[in-house]
């Protein structure tokens, strides 16, 4: 961990800026329809490269979990089904090296077109969403500064 520690060190990747930790998350949630068992190490390795904010990334990739993979999965194939036309084959999705290698040949084209589509899907929406938010949040604040933390001109409901 030693030669990764003067990288690590950089604020870049730890400050909360609006831009990098949107930008982050979006790239997290891309990543998390990455249907290989290493979308942490993959996030990381990427946020590192982009200069991004590390945790942000993170969180973006708990978006497919033990609990939300298979759904998610099994729509991301349904959308590829359904864009090239081809018939669904039924699966038993699994989340193993032999299901990479055995499972997914016959289904791998409209699986990963489906992973694509969400992931570029879920990036936006999840970028545009959390973008919206932060900016609510700073003009709320910005008011509430302005007028000094309480509103002048409200009329009293006791008079």
């Amino acid at each position: 961990m030693q030669p990764f520690r003067v990288l690590l060190d950089h604020p870049v990747y730890w400050t909360l800026n609006r831009h990098n930790v949107t930008r982050a998350f979006a790239l997290g949630l891309f990543i998390s329809f990455v249907p290989l068992p290493i979308q942490t190490l993959l996030s990381v390795l990427l946020a590192l490269l982009l200069r991004l904010n590390i945790p942000a990334v993170l969180a973006g990739t708990l978006l497919t979990n033990p609990f939300t993979m298979v759904p998610l999965f099994l729509t991301a194939y349904w959308i590829g089904t359904q864009i090239l036309g081809v018939p669904e084959r039924p699966i038993a999705f699994e989340m193993s090296w032999q299901w990479l290698t055995t499972g997914l040949l016959p289904i791998w084209k409209p699986f990963l077109l489906g992973c694509l589509i969400m992931g570029a899907l879920s990036a936006l929406i999840g970028y545009v969403l959390l973008a919206g938010l932060w900016h609510i949040t700073l003009l709320i604040k910005y008011h509430r500064r302005k007028n000094g933390g309480v509103e002048k001109n409200r009329p009293n409901a006791s008079k």
